[in-house]
This record gives structure tokens, C-alpha cells and sequence, in this order.
């Protein structure tokens, strides 16, 4: 059968290629060159955090404990100074007069790949500018996660052999959603979860019959991620333990909490861009200019919190594992709100997963402690930490499936999986049901310029 179609004037042209058997080849493609992003970027993001704070590999927090108040200040203002240098080079190239660096809300909004790839934002000259941004952000102090700059730049990888092999929209909607998936597992070591993190948000459409493209990109991504990293783990989670039934009971009434907690942190994170974007304009600074004002800000707090800026998951480590009091958990899990909400408003780089699962971690740890002395049992912080962290993923993506999953990845506890997955579902309804507007406050986020 002919592949050639003719157009009523008579041309003759040849027709997209689909996506055939070979996409499960460009899985294993797609998942390496996620899974070597990832690599990549965790890096240099632990290499920018040596030179700004002689930080040793996923101990920041732990140096800027120990380091005198004015270097603390001095590493955020260096770095905001550097982002506005690379935001004036986007402007250069066409990033408009609203720089930033991309993440998740990108593929998310372009997922229909409408227009050329140059609009999308999914060019690799973009994608590669963007990841150098949130690696400075992160490196100098920028209290955000390297999840959402990863799974960029692996969509943007991606989508190069749909545009070189001629593939249909379709087929190019397919590669999106893998390397997605592949970089969201590469990045967390939590493969299923990615597979259903590109489902919720990407592949909406799409049969999970019609996903093992997409299984194949994400296990790929992770079995090659495991292997460069030498079989680390991501997020150091402690033994879940014996989980009793009355547990279970006393998690159901704390889930209220923990939504409300998870709700009040994405509405913070997508109002302040908005909110420091209209003041700009009105005093005329320039956008570009706002990191190193972000910079003193993230000083100043990290002078009283220093646990608070960084990516965040060593002192979520310590949360769960009961280094911190419960009633400096939940100060730690405001000032995180607060410096993340400067992060963003800011414009430096890096997206909210990582504070999300610190909020959740650092509020359920503290409400497993008083948990504990209100039934007479050990405290069960680390289950009701990782209930935190599943709650608040599901609440900030609306993605209640990826929350439950990732929190059973990573406790490898089918009792905590299970449990995770009521809870982001009811907390996912009611947040649907009770805040009207989340969907819009939401979609804000997602295009925050």
C-alpha cells in the first residue's frame, strides 16, 4: 500500500511516518538519554554546591549549619547574580521580556505540540539554558527541585528523533510523555511512578494498554540511572516498621491537615510569581534583574533556617528519621514554603516536587509524633511522613495515582502504598470539591511568566 498522499492540486507528498514497533526501540533511547540528563544535572548541581559552599555530595544543608553568617549570605546573592546573567542571555534568544527557566508546567502546557517545536519551548538550545539555570539556582542556594528541570530536558531529548525520523503528531506526543516518565524515574529512582506521572498529566488519552512504550522508557531510564549512581538511593527513607491498625485510623484524621497544608503551599507558590511580577512593573525593574533581589531574600532566611534551602532531601531524611523535634518540623515546612515561594517568585530556577515532598514529610513526621503519644506506641513518623509527601505530590499535580505510587517506591511498604492511595484520592476530591478555584490557581502555576 501506497504511503504517498495527494493533495487536490495534485501534489504528491509522503505521509508522516506513525508509530510503529520501532517506538519501543526509541524507548530504550529515550531512557538513556533521560537517565544521562539526570546524571548530568545531579552532578553539576553537587559541583555548584561545592564551589559556592565547599558543600560535600548531598550534605548542603548539613555545611551551611557550619558556616559563618555572611558566607550564607554572600552564596544566594552570588547566584541570584548569575541567573539574571543567564536569564539577559534568554532574552537574546527569544525567551520575550519574561525570562525563566523551564520545567514540568511546559510539557504539561505544550503537550499538544501545537505550532513548531521553537514556540514549545521544547528546542534543545532552550532546554540546555534552562537546565544550566536551574543547575546554578540549585547549587546556590535556590529552595526548589531538580525533578521538573530534568524531565524538560529529557522531553526535549525526546522529541529530536520524532523530528528527524518525520514521525506524526501522535508518535511525537508518545516520545513527550517518555522522556517525561524517564526523567521523573531516573530523577526519584521510582519507575512506575513516572509511567503514571506521563499518563496523568501527558497521555491523558491514552489506554494504559497502549503504555508499554512508555513502561520500557521509564524502567529503562531507571535500571541505567541505577547503574551510573552505583545503586544510591535518591531520598535516604527509614525502615517503615510494623504499621498497627489504630495507625492506619489515626492517619485518616490527620489527613485533613496534611491536604490543607499541601493546598495552602500550591496556592502560595502559584500566587507570589504573579504577585513579585506585578510589583516589578510597577517600580520598572526588569524581570530578568529579580534573582539577585530573590538572592538576599534566600540570605536572610538562611541565616535563621539553613535546613530550608537547597534541594531539601537531607533534612527530609532527618524529619523522618527523628532528628527533629515536632515542633520544629512544622517551622522547618513554613520556612520551606516561604523560600521556595521566593525561588519562584524570583524566577530562579528549579520546581516544586522537592518542596512539596519536604512540606509533606516535615508536617506528617510531626503529626506521627503526636500520634505516637496520643495512642501509647512508638512514634510512626516515617509512615505518616511518607503519607505527607504522597498527599502533597497528589495535591500539587493533581495527581493522585503518582503520589501513592511514589510513596510506596520509595518505602517499599505495599501497606503504605495502599494507605497513600485512599488518602491522595480523598484528599485529591476534596481539594477538587471544597476549593472551586484550585484548578485555576493550578493552571496559573503551570504558566507562570
Amino acid at each position: 500500500m501506497s504511503r504517498a498522499i495527494y493533495r487536490p492540486s495534485g501534489e504528491v507528498i509522503d505521509r508522516p511516518k506513525r508509530g510503529g514497533l520501532y517506538m519501543w526501540g526509541l524507548a530504550i533511547l529515550v531512557g538513556v538519554l533521560a537517565a544521562l540528563a539526570v546524571v548530568i544535572i545531579q552532578a553539576l548541581v553537587m559541583y555548584a554546591q561545592f564551589l559556592a559552599f565547599g558543600a560535600a555530595s548531598g550534605r548542603m544543608s548539613s555545611r551551611l549549619v557550619e558556616l559563618p553568617w555572611w558566607s550564607r549570605m554572600i552564596g544566594p546573592i552570588v547566584g541570584g547574580a548569575l541567573i539574571c546573567l543567564l536569564l539577559r542571555l534568554g532574552i537574546s534568544w527569544g525567551w520575550g521580556p519574561a525570562p525563566r527557566a523551564f520545567g514540568l508546567q511546559d510539557i504539561v502546557q505544550n503537550r499538544r505540540l501545537r505550532g513548531t517545536i521553537r514556540s514549545t519551548t521544547l528546542s534543545l538550545r532552550d532546554a540546555f539554558l534552562s537546565a544550566l539555570v536551574a543547575i546554578v539556582s540549585l547549587g546556590w542556594g535556590g529552595s526548589s527541585g531538580r525533578e521538573e528541570p530534568a524531565a524538560h530536558l529529557g522531553a526535549s531529548l525526546a522529541m529530536l528523533p520524532g523530528r528527524l525520523m518525520g514521525l506524526n503528531l501522535a508518535a511525537r506526543r508518545m516520545l513527550l510523555g517518555m522522556g517525561l516518565a524517564a526523567a521523573i524515574s531516573a530523577a526519584l529512582h521510582a519507575p512506575i511512578a513516572g509511567v503514571f506521572l506521563a499518563r496523568e498529566l501527558v497521555l491523558r488519552r491514552l489506554r494504559l494498554s497502549q503504555m508499554g512504550p512508555v513502561v520500557v522508557a521509564s524502567v529503562s531510564a531507571w535500571l541505567f540511572a541505577r547503574w551510573l549512581m552505583d545503586g544510591r538511593s535518591v531520598i535516604d527513607i527509614p525502615d517503615v516498621g510494623v504499621i498497627l491498625p489504630q495507625v492506619h485510623l489515626a492517619a485518616l484524621a490527620a489527613l485533613p491537615v496534611l491536604a490543607m497544608f499541601a493546598y495552602a503551599a500550591t496556592i502560595i507558590w502559584a500566587r507570589t510569581p504573579v504577585m513579585v511580577a506585578a510589583f516589578a512593573a510597577q517600580v520598572r525593574v526588569p524581570l530578568w534583574l529579580l534573582p539577585v533581589f530573590g538572592g538576599v531574600i534566600l540570605g536572610v532566611i538562611a541565616l535563621a533556617f539553613p535546613q530550608v534551602l537547597g534541594i531539601g532531601y537531607e533534612p527530609l531524611a532527618a524529619g523522618l528519621g527523628g532528628n527533629y523535634t515536632a515542633v520544629l518540623m512544622p517551622v522547618l515546612a513554613l520556612a520551606k514554603i516561604a523560600a521556595a515561594a521566593v525561588t519562584f517568585g524570583f524566577r530562579w530556577g528549579g520546581g516544586p516536587i522537592a518542596p512539596s515532598l519536604y512540606v509533606g514529610a516535615m508536617i506528617g513526621a510531626s503529626l506521627g509524633v503526636a500520634a505516637g503519644l496520643l495512642l501509647g506506641i512508638p512514634a510512626p513518623q516515617v509512615y505518616f511522613g511518607l503519607l505527607g509527601m504522597a498527599i502533597a505530590l497528589a495535591v500539587l499535580l493533581d495527581a493522585p495515582f503518582t503520589g501513592a505510587i511514589l510513596a510506596a517506591e520509595l518505602s517499599g511498604s505495599p501497606e503504605v502504598g495502599a494507605a497513600s492511595l485512599l488518602c491522595c484520592f480523598v484528599a485529591c476530591m476534596a481539594v477538587r470539591r471544597l476549593a472551586p478555584p484550585m484548578g485555576e490557581e493550578t493552571g496559573q502555576m503551570l504558566r507562570w511568566r
